[in-house]
């Protein structure tokens, strides 16, 4: 359907033009109105139109002056007039613009109707020579681009220069932003090749050329620059409005000053999309993206047979939730995705850990809390489906400390028991400070006194005496690996060594130095 705007400052025109003529039935659809040359001007803004009907006599801006006007940035629409008998002049200036048809008020219908027919030939007409040239245009620069994409020595080719000026690409700097889609939609047969064709009619006008590749991948050649955050906002803004419900990612190269750099900037930018997953952005990738773990973050955690040691996180995050440690858990799963970016996982094979290791959680979480299993199995029915649609690793961690957060946020906060869980796990972390109860009671907020029976129920042991058989078992761990006593008394947190040698004789049975010795005698 082509579309009209009709233009004149009688409601009853606009009204009966609207509704009386059967535009449908001849290729057309009115798709607004307008009352006069400036409200024309706006709803040009907003509408895409093929035909104006314009009264030739309006207040403000009059049908010639709306029609020049259009024309110094349109020359495709076309006109059809609306006069009475007395503005003969202004008919004759309309026609030297090109005007399409000219009606005398009252408007006539089937007059109106005898327009359409012909003027709907013409523009089909002329639609079917723009799609052939555009088929045409569009052949000859993806055959370039391929030529200079596949080709060591390009500027031999004998058919490269003659293309290069036939497309006229002798530009000053070119930019290459590849385009790579994240999510297929599975009801279009081919999504790429649409976005293609709707590409080529918002960008080759003014910024670039369109082509696509025997790879997934769209490319958008353009004559400027994108050093800026600005202009690399705006170009996916572009991109992604015309893409529409399809999920699109774009790697952008560096600024290059030749048409036969287009080889190195598609590797630089195919390299980019490849790694997409464990950058931190979702949408545009360029070379200082930043990459979500970066290799000095990588842990030294042993790993053995270069496998990712599953059944270890799967312990380490369900304590963190049994705790009710969020943050804990951030770390932990944060650990976790380091561990296999340094495995070299690719990835799938990232994707396919995290929903061992949730299905793990979820099923140790079922198993010992079942007051949680409501929440769990709400978590459960999506959980697989929810990680393979996260765009990248980022997403992908947060996703999983939201679940869990999900989950944490159902356990009872006020449970004595984690919190006195809380405080042991503490204690199992900071046995080398200076700990004190009364300290320790501030910072969960108890009374100490409650909060010693509590630890005492707990554990079956005072806290003092607790945390001296935390720090003793450090201590003969240390001895064991050959290290003085001096040494091993402040490594647990005693400032004296004659209170640390009486401590240890106390719980172990024997000093510090005999321990040691039987230790490296055991060893040898």
């Amino acid at each position: 359907m082509y579309r009209v705007l009709i233009v004149d400052d009688e409601p009853l025109i606009r009204d009966g033009l609207t509704s009386l003529i059967p535009w449908s039935d001849h290729g057309f659809q009115v798709v607004d109105t307008a009352v006069d040359g400036h409200d024309a001007l706006q709803k040009l803004k907003t509408h895409s139109i093929d035909l104006v009907i314009i009264d030739i006599r309006m207040p403000g801006m009059d049908g010639i002056q709306l029609i020049e006007t259009i024309r110094q940035t349109n020359a495709d629409i076309r006109f059809i007039i609306l006069s009475g008998y007395a503005d003969f002049e202004y008919a004759q200036k309309a026609i030297r613009n090109h005007v399409t048809g000219y009606l005398l008020k009252p408007i006539d219908e089937d007059e109106l109707i005898e327009l359409l027919g012909p003027l709907k030939e013409k523009m089909d007409t002329k639609k079917e020579i723009m799609q052939l040239q555009s088929h045409n245009l569009s052949f000859h620069k993806d055959q370039l681009i391929q030529i200079l994409l596949n080709t060591n020595d390009a500027a031999e080719h004998p058919d490269v220069k003659s293309k290069i000026e036939e497309l006229k690409l002798d530009w000053k700097k070119f930019t290459l932003v590849l385009i790579k889609e994240q999510t297929r939609n599975k009801l279009e047969a081919n999504p790429l090749n649409s976005l293609k064709e709707k590409l080529e009619t918002v960008v080759e006008a003014e910024k670039g050329i369109v082509f696509s590749t025997a790879e997934p991948y769209i490319g958008i050649l353009l004559k400027e620059s994108l050093r800026t955050e600005e202009s690399q906002k705006n170009l996916f803004e572009i991109i992604s409005k015309t893409a529409g419900k399809e999920s699109i990612i774009a790697g952008i190269s560096e600024e290059f000053l030749s048409i036969y750099g287009v080889k190195h900037a598609f590797d630089e930018a195919k390299t980019l999309l490849g790694q997409h997953f464990f950058y931190m952005e979702n949408g545009i990738l360029k070379k200082n993206s930043e990459l979500f773990i970066k290799e000095h973050q990588l842990t030294d955690i042993e790993i053995l047979h270069h496998e990712f040691p599953l059944h270890l996180y799967s312990e380490k995050i369900y304590y963190a939730i049994d705790l009710a440690d969020k943050e804990a858990v951030a770390e932990r799963l944060l650990e976790a995705a380091q561990v296999m970016v340094k495995l070299d996982f690719n990835e799938d094979e990232i994707r396919k850990r995290f929903i061992q290791l949730v299905t793990n959680l979820l099923s140790k979480c079922s198993a010992a809390k079942p007051a949680l299993q409501q929440v769990i199995t709400e978590v459960s029915t999506s959980v697989v489906v929810d990680i393979h649609h996260q765009p990248n690793l980022y997403s992908l961690i947060c996703y999983l400390n939201k679940i869990l957060r999900k989950i944490i946020d159902h356990l009872d906060a006020g449970d004595q028991t984690i919190q006195i869980k809380k405080l042991v796990d503490f204690i199992h972390r900071n046995y080398y400070k200076n700990l004190k109860l009364e300290t320790l009671a501030d910072l969960f907020n108890y009374n100490s006194a409650y909060l010693g029976k509590l630890f005492k129920n707990y554990t079956g042991d005072y806290f003092n005496t607790y945390l001296d058989k935390v720090r003793m078992e450090n201590a003969k761990a240390l001895l064991s690996q050959g290290n003085k006593v001096y040494q091993v008394a402040e490594s647990v947190g005693y400032a004296n060594v004659d209170y640390f040698h009486n401590k240890f004789k106390k719980y172990i049975g024997m000093s510090p130095t005999t321990f040691r010795k039987k230790g490296r005698t055991e060893n040898a």
